[in-house]
């Protein structure tokens, strides 16, 4: 096992492999959280081989639930995990004291590990940021994931300011990357910062193979469809890479296809997820993009190719 961990999603060794963003269901009127569906999500998403399941990431409406929300989300995720993969919390506030308030509740509730959201909005000067994350991380002791997505937030990192971080930080660090071009990202941060972060793909894992290839550890993409990430990292930690090769390139035209606004990607991860009877609707808190006809019938096409060429899905 590359993973292990005690119940309550404690994590000992480093996060490795598939970690999916479990997004959100709501009630058909969008007033409420479903939790009981939401329990179901989480299952499904680890007996269909995620190593790890991060929580309140994009992808999940973060922006859209209240504290209270998000704190019974997590416990319901510590129960239907029932302590077979590590959980990973995400921590959004842009004020430095409510940031290390959630990032200690969510510690202190089980939390594997923290992914961390810059305080955009405040646009931070790299001194400010460097502070932000370092008084984060002396109130808690368990890893930290820095999501760098400068098309999502509008905000970018500079390598020396990665590096000043990791002086401040003596537990493990990682790096959610989302910029483009990816690859060149990966090589320029672990050679700048000498490898003292680990990397986190996400962007639906559009260029989860590169990213492997560059010595990244995991992916984060959605939970709609995890095996044939599943699938593509096993291939390529099994040594397999010409698999690995030609699965990425078979679902390849999918990623290209879910890859857009964030909320036209939650809409259609919910989309999917109705149509394999996981949830029980697709419906997103207002305001956002739902699918036109046209996109529905290219999603359409796009899952009959992914299960002709993934049968064990």
């Amino acid at each position: 096992m590359i993973l292990k961990f005690l119940t309550g999603g404690s994590l000992m060794g480093k996060l490795k492999g598939v970690i999916p963003v479990i997004p959100t269901p709501f009630t058909d009127d969008g007033k409420y959280v479903d939790y009981g569906n939401f329990e179901d999500i989480v299952d499904i998403a680890i007996r269909d081989g995620a190593h790890a399941i991060c929580l309140f990431a994009a992808g999940a409406e973060f922006y859209k639930l209240t504290m209270d929300e998000r704190k019974e989300l997590f416990q319901r995720a510590i129960q239907a995990n029932r302590g077979r993969v590590p959980i990973i919390a995400t921590v959004s506030s842009h004020a430095t004291v409510l940031a290390i308030r959630e990032a200690t509740y969510y510690e202190k509730k089980g939390a594997a590990a923290l992914n961390i959201m810059p305080p955009s909005y405040a646009s931070p000067t790299s001194g400010m940021l460097v502070n932000h994350l370092r008084e984060i991380s002396e109130n808690v002791k368990i890893p930290i994931i820095i999501q760098y997505a400068p098309a999502l937030n509008g905000m970018a990192i500079s390598l020396q300011t990665f590096e000043e971080i990791s002086e401040h930080h003596s537990g493990e660090l990682y790096i959610k990357l989302e910029a483009s071009p990816t690859g060149p990202a990966i090589t320029a941060l672990r050679t700048a910062t000498n490898n003292k972060y680990d990397i986190i793909v996400g962007n639906g894992g559009e260029c989860m193979y590169e990213a492997l290839l560059r010595g990244a550890c995991a992916v984060m993409p959605g939970a709609a469809l995890i095996r044939p990430y599943r699938m593509i990292y096993d291939a390529f930690e099994n040594g397999e890479k010409e698999k690995a090769f030609e699965l990425f390139n078979k679902y390849l035209p999918h990623i290209h296809f879910m890859q857009r606004d964030i909320e036209s990607f939650v809409a259609l991860e919910k989309i999917i997820l109705k149509r394999r009877g996981i949830m029980k609707n697709a419906v997103c808190r207002q305001p956002g993009n739902y699918p036109d006809k046209q996109t529905l019938s290219l999603l359409e096409q796009h899952l009959e190719y992914v299960y002709r060429e993934f049968p064990t899905i």
